[in-house]
């Protein structure tokens, strides 16, 4: 079943939903569960007074060009849209009645809710969940026929069950490894030439920003009468869950022509664009051809794209020159992760946000349990595991402050950080977290502390997430400030191993001492410890 999410043309809604006493919702417009509440037919995340006039115009038959979620006005769920709903509604808006909270599909038995579910991103962090890739190419700047790949390889490279170049063999089999089988990627390849040149498309927005909606807009169309964008929404919420787009850009970045480059934008200029009924929630622009010599980067440059297009942000620290050593966010042989300098795998914190990981796969440092405890780590690139010490919050909430620990081997998508590393391609690896959340002025819910934040700060001040004992690998001698080993220590004084204080500053002692034990079969074993 497919939500209703319909142009209110009046003669169309009139001929096949009107009935006497309202206007009904056939069963293939019924949704199928996601997150929102009910009455929030402009999916503001609120239930308001615009709600109130969208419910009565579409009641009254008064045309609209904006497109709405109207079967979240069915109040009384009997399947009829009425005069009874917007009683139920006003009662809602008038705070007389609590707006009802819809959660999507169920997580499979075990899971922890995925933080990343309250940001209301277009793309869902587990299930089956099909792609569209597009390649597209202007007037005037064309692919190099001689070494484009066919839309066909291209899939295959992208979407099949391939062998070669692991562990970006594939996005497909990426992700199933990096969400041990909760997330399956699937997708589908296009082609499209732009009308205009290529230069036609690089504009920019009031604040200095490439908007790219013309030029997507423009690809979308283009591709209406041959593509069902219906197929790519998965969770059925509206938008197309995850759309990536390739141009022929390589090396403009190098020439100083960065307006191409890779990145994942949200759509937030024309409010009414849809396509089959789908709008589009964020898009994925690469500026690597799709020829077989840049695959394997562009599978590369997507896995951390599609982080950010389930809601993920970079680690690395915004407000700085370089993206380069200066400008990561865990700096170190223990740093790397794939939303901060996209190398290995997603860290353990990630994997927690995006609802990877289950109950027992989580382990807490719990004061009634005693004051020192021991816990075997598996490898996260393997299996969930990892231990959280809390700072500023209870048990279970994965919201507040806390350290996070887990230990990492060079092996599944964390194969790649062996050659990046000079002492230790493995151990035990901490990070102090802030994951508060909060909203906008635009009513979308961030995390406070990630770059995109106002609380947001490059310099010394609080972070959504920071590595523990971070150094700088340039200068790491004698295999300092890299993955602990059996026998080292954790305790105050190290590093970023401290909670925040009321200006923001690591500095408070949270009394725990973190010890590493042993590595033996396949595990590593720490004791945590707190005065």
């Amino acid at each position: 079943m497919r939500k209703l999410k319909r142009y209110l043309a009046a003669g169309t809604a009139a001929l096949l939903l009107c009935l006497p006493c309202g206007n009904m919702l056939t069963a293939s417009a019924m949704a199928e569960p996601v997150n929102y509440y009910m009455g929030d037919g402009d999916d503001d995340r609120r239930v308001d007074v615009r709600d109130i006039i969208i419910l009565q115009r579409y009641l009254l038959a008064v045309p609209s060009k904006y497109i709405y979620y109207m079967d979240r006005f069915d109040l009384n769920h009997d399947d009829v849209l009425d005069v009874f709903d917007l009683g139920l509604l006003k009662r809602v808006v008038i705070g007389t009645d609590e707006p009802e909270y819809v959660l999507g599909d169920p997580l499979p038995s075990g899971y922890i809710p995925p933080t990343i579910a309250e940001m209301s991103w277009g793309m869902p962090t587990y299930g089956n969940v099909k792609m569209l890739t597009v390649a597209v190419d202007f007037a005037d700047v064309r692919y190099d026929e001689s070494k484009l790949l066919s839309d066909d390889a291209i899939r295959e490279s992208l979407y099949g069950n391939n062998t070669n170049d692991y562990p970006f063999d594939s996005l497909t089999n990426w992700y199933d490894r990096a969400s041990y089988g909760a997330l399956h990627i699937t997708g589908d390849v296009a082609h499209y030439t732009c009308y205009g040149n290529m230069a036609d498309y690089m504009n920019y927005d009031r604040s200095g920003v490439q908007d790219y909606e013309p030029f997507v807009s423009e690809v979308l169309q283009g591709l209406d009468d041959q593509i069902d964008f219906r197929d790519y929404d998965s969770d059925h919420d509206g938008k197309i869950d995850c759309l990536s787009i390739t141009v022929p850009a390589d090396d403009l970045a190098s020439q100083g022509e960065e307006y191409w480059w890779s990145s994942t934008s949200t759509w937030y200029r024309d409010y009414s664009f849809n396509l089959d009924g789908e709008s589009v929630s964020n898009y994925i622009i690469l500026d690597y051809s799709p020829t077989a010599d840049n695959m394997r980067r562009i599978k590369s440059t997507l896995t951390h794209e599609m982080g950010h297009a389930m809601g993920l942000t970079d680690y690395y620290l915004y407000g700085v020159d370089s993206h380069w050593e200066s400008a990561d966010g865990f700096e170190g042989e223990a740093g790397y992760e794939r939303m901060d300098d996209s190398v290995g795998d997603f860290c353990a914190f990630s994997k927690l946000m995006l609802g990877w990981l289950q109950e027992n796969e989580v382990m807490w440092f719990d004061p009634s349990k005693g004051n020192e405890q021991t816990f075997a780590l598996n490898s996260i690139s393997e299996m969930g595991s990892c231990v959280i010490l809390p700072i500023d919050g209870e048990i279970g909430d994965y919201t507040t402050e806390y350290f996070v620990i887990e230990y990492v081997t060079p092996t599944m998508n964390n194969q790649q950080i062996k050659d990046y590393c000079w002492y230790h391609d493995s151990g035990v690896r901490i990070f102090h977290a802030d994951a508060e959340l909060f909203t906008n002025d635009w009513n979308t819910v961030y995390f406070r502390y990630d770059p995109l934040s106002p609380y947001y700060s490059c310099n010394g001040e609080r972070r959504l997430l920071r590595l523990v004992n971070e150094g700088n690998s340039f200068y790491t001698f004698g295999g300092q400030y890299t993955f602990y080993q059996p026998g080292d220590v954790c305790k105050y004084g190290v590093k970023n191993f401290a909670g925040y204080d009321y200006s923001d500053q690591a500095t408070i002692d949270t009394g725990y001492t973190v010890k590493i034990d042993e590595i033996s079969g396949g595990r590593c074993y720490v004791t945590v410890s707190k005065k």
